[in-house]
């Protein structure tokens, strides 16, 4: 790809055509020229040879379009960016038809636009590598990236859940790799062994396959293929970024999905974790310090140009203190809130158990959040209840006995049998007993069958 790709501009709008050249001439872009539709644009496009082309799609839309297929009539191999302020579905899927690589809605951003001027260019490179055969088949798992500007903010809570939780609503394989070059956690977590770890596979490149991932792998319980952390932190020093791109891959290769729990801090196994990532749950609690080094992290992204669709905002309340600010958080981060995972006590109950919540209280309100996660995640629209769950949720022991030596005491909110009660007597001056002609009372498995 070029380092100042030479671009053409073609809009009817003379200012708007000044304002946009400006944007791409600040944004480092070589601008050949600017043109109206019809044979001035034509001939600006033979002359020029650019490499991309951005235009103007506005009324009157049928010489705006024509001016469009023409363009790529002449320039079959340049892709073709169009902004305008119509947002109408069917205008765009017209557009498209016609030649247009990337549809952008007025008003323009300088960042929006060299992002897309960027991204036509990569589509059109990949395009003709693969006509001559020059692209290898890559992996098709998807690589989701758990990762925060500090530690301590239940990250690894995350990923361990939001692992099972994809096994179990999902179906698909997953894999869970612990890079947390600190204090790796996801083998404590998951009650699991670690006589292997991510350390045996500092190999050279060739040797890193699938036999040789395979077999540092643990399943656990719940599905979920584990590669946890060495024990210790000074083993890590055998392993580079060239390691964890080759692992990443055979597992993505074998695997729908990835996920990589990383470390509250920056090094270089963390870049190439954010580098290879799909989808990157960048992960905070609602306190100040924790948003404020969030601000930090989003800016670091964007120097990189890293990709804004790729980055989910993940909130974890680890508090029963820290209530729901999402409209206050979208404000300080101006990023929208991808997740709010509530506080449940729960959690840290069952982190003794070696199990996550997901699987060991799945009626959690955080392991319901959790699963909607990974509903949202696989692209998966969440299961409506029928009409016997929701009435099962109301009513928690239809279908059973309420009485007799069977009969199920009820859980207290902390998992604990409530003690049991007697009745109190009955006063003479209270209602007198049923009398023998009155029915008797129904169970509610009898009162449903009627």
């Amino acid at each position: 790809m070029a380092r100042n790709p030479k671009v053409i501009i073609i809009d009817q709008d003379p200012s708007a055509r000044a304002e946009t050249q400006r944007m791409l001439a600040l944004s480092g872009f070589a601008v050949m020229g600017a043109a109206g539709y019809g044979m001035e644009a034509m001939t600006l496009a033979r002359e020029t040879e650019p490499e991309v082309v951005v235009v103007s799609l506005e009324e009157p839309i049928a010489r705006s379009l024509q001016t469009v297929e023409s363009v790529a009539d002449v320039l079959p191999q340049v892709p073709i960016i169009a902004y305008s302020s119509i947002s109408d579905p069917s205008y765009i899927r017209r557009a498209m038809q016609v030649g247009v690589k990337d549809y952008l809605v007025a008003p323009l951003e300088e960042e929006e636009l060299g992002r897309s001027i960027n991204g036509v260019l990569a589509q059109e490179e990949r395009r003709q590598q693969r006509l001559t055969g020059e692209v290898e088949a890559q992996s098709c798992g998807t690589v989701v990236t758990i990762f925060g500007a500090k530690g301590g903010i239940g990250k690894t809570t995350i990923a361990t859940n939001l692992a099972t939780a994809l096994v179990q609503k999902t179906g698909q394989s997953v894999a869970l790799v612990d890079l947390d070059t600190r204090f790796g956690d996801v083998a404590i977590l998951m009650d699991m062994p670690t006589d292997r770890s991510i350390s045996d596979l500092a190999l050279p490149d060739e040797e890193i396959d699938r036999d040789a991932v395979q077999s540092c792998l643990y399943t656990h319980g719940t599905g979920v293929a584990i590669l946890p952390a060495p024990i210790r932190p000074s083993e890590w020093h055998s392993i580079h970024p060239g390691h964890i791109e080759k692992v990443v891959a055979v597992l993505a290769a074998t695997h729908d999905y990835v996920l990589l729990d990383t470390p509250g801090a920056f090094n270089d196994i963390v870049s190439r974790a954010l580098e290879m990532c799909t989808i990157l749950l960048l992960t905070a609690t609602p306190d100040l310090a924790a948003l404020k080094d969030t601000i930090l992290a989003l800016e670091m992204l964007r120097s990189w140009s890293f990709p804004s669709e790729k980055v989910k905002i993940v909130i974890n309340h680890t508090s029963d203190a820290q209530g729901d600010a999402r409209v206050d958080i979208r404000r300080v981060l101006g990023k929208e809130v991808f997740w709010s995972i509530p506080y449940d006590r729960s959690i840290s109950q069952v982190t003794q158990l070696g199990m996550p919540i997901v699987a060991a209280k799945p009626k959690a309100k955080a392991s319901q959040s959790f699963v909607e996660m990974a509903y949202a995640i696989g692209g998966i629209r969440s299961r409506p209840k029928g009409m016997l769950e929701r009435l099962g949720d109301h009513i928690p022991l239809l279908g059973r006995p309420q009485g007799g030596p069977e009969a199920v005491p009820e859980v207290a909110a902390e998992g604990v049998p409530e003690p049991a009660t007697e009745a109190p007597a009955r006063s003479a001056t209270e209602a007198p007993a049923r009398s023998a002609t009155e029915a008797p009372a129904r169970s509610a498995t009898e009162e449903w069958t009627r």
